[in-house]
């Protein structure tokens, strides 16, 4: 495990010998002036060069691409119905880069889980040693599109870029002010158990409210990742439930990762839910669900 981080690029210093023959030596002239090495075939190769600086990165698929065998076009688009991923089963780490041929580069390296450390809350980077990963670049010939292809594809961090390609429950747990796209609760108060609320938009209930309620349940199922790393916790989730029971709006509140945080949110559209009432007349409320995910071991 390890936490994701930008590390630097390590230049390469290419030293040049010299050498002068004796003087009065019929191979060559005594001029003393140094002549410099050729530079190497892999010096020259300019889009070699750029995709290994990918190496050591917090890379995130922008595709959100689940396939650990990939190939892209020059925009940096996936070739063929590539399926996705919540973006916590989406970070790769690269570990090596060959050219495969005239027009082709392959990144070779692992796919990475991502965690979230709820003592730190922080998102923690968890490499999948026995998910290999390999993806295909065409190369352009031309440098400055092809950094154009990898940035198309690749992100470095959780970049403005990436959270606003994510489903609108990880667009709001990054930036919480952000307003909602036109919905059934658009323009109505949604209320909140209590006096205060720090929830953005939210109106506080005061006195003689009753709050949602579940009617049915629906447990959410485990990636294959998670269960085999034995990832065990809770997602809080704040949802948005209207008058009539139907469910609106989800937030992700509290993460856990390795795609968990997407299966609850998928089980949560299962659920049935029986409005808030205030003053005996149902109202748009919020409620905070929190699934839990716990491995249980079955006797042999």
């Amino acid at each position: 495990m390890r936490r994701a981080q930008i590390r630097g690029f390590l230049g390469l210093l290419a030293l040049a010998a010299v050498f002068s023959g004796p003087a009065g030596a019929q191979s060559s002239p005594a001029t003393g002036n140094p002549t410099s090495a050729e530079p190497s075939s892999a010096a020259k190769d300019a889009a070699l060069n750029t995709a290994s600086n990918l190496i050591g990165k917090a890379l995130f698929l922008r595709c959100f691409c689940s396939e650990n065998n990939l190939s892209f076009d020059a925009q940096g688009q996936p070739l063929g119905a590539a399926k996705t991923t919540d973006w916590t089963l989406a970070a790769v780490n690269v570990q090596k880069v060959e050219r495969k041929g005239p027009t082709e580069i392959e990144l070779q390296g692992v796919r990475v889980a991502i965690r979230f450390a709820t003592d730190r809350r922080e998102f923690d980077r968890h490499p999948l040693n026995d998910d290999k990963v390999k993806i295909q670049l065409p190369d352009p010939g031309d440098p400055a599109a092809f950094a154009r292809e990898l940035s198309a594809i690749f992100s470095e961090g959780l970049d403005r870029r990436l959270q606003l390609s994510m489903p609108t429950y990880w667009q709001h747990y990054f930036d919480p002010q952000m307003a909602w796209p036109p919905d059934g609760l658009t323009g109505i108060p949604i209320y909140v158990a209590g006096t205060a609320t720090r929830i953005p938009g939210a109106t506080a209930a005061n006195e003689g409210f009753m709050p949602v309620s579940a009617s049915k349940k629906v447990s959410a199922v485990y990636t294959s990742q998670a269960s085999r790393d034995r990832v065990q916790g809770s997602v809080d989730l704040r949802v948005a439930i209207d008058a009539k029971g139907a469910l609106q709006r989800v937030v992700v509140e509290q993460p856990l990762g390795y795609g968990l945080d997407a299966r609850a949110v998928e089980a949560l559209a299962k659920w049935k839910f029986t409005s808030a009432r205030l003053k005996g007349k149902p109202v748009a409320a919020y409620s905070l669900i929190r699934p839990e995910f716990i491995i249980v071991d079955l006797p042999q």
